[in-house]
């Protein structure tokens, strides 16, 4: 398979996570691979402003929850 077929079959697969396992957890190092990640992906304006929030207190995550259409 080429980089081509293989990246056009990875931008193919369109799967939206609808429920999240509560006891799985990020690793640091993939948490931060993440952002890496993010950070340096292209924006429209070619000015790759990202910011990016890791929010961990259950507390905040309970007051944020009805601005985020009550998920989970």
């Amino acid at each position: 398979m080429s980089k081509k077929d293989e990246f056009l079959k990875m931008m193919n697969f369109r799967h939206a996570c609808k429920i999240f396992d509560e006891n799985q957890k990020i690793s640091d190092e993939n948490m931060h691979y993440v952002l890496e990640v993010g950070r340096k992906s292209p924006s429209s304006f070619c000015m790759e402003a990202w910011k990016f929030l890791v929010i961990t207190n259950e507390a905040l995550k309970e007051k944020l929850r009805p601005f985020c259409w009550d998920q989970p």
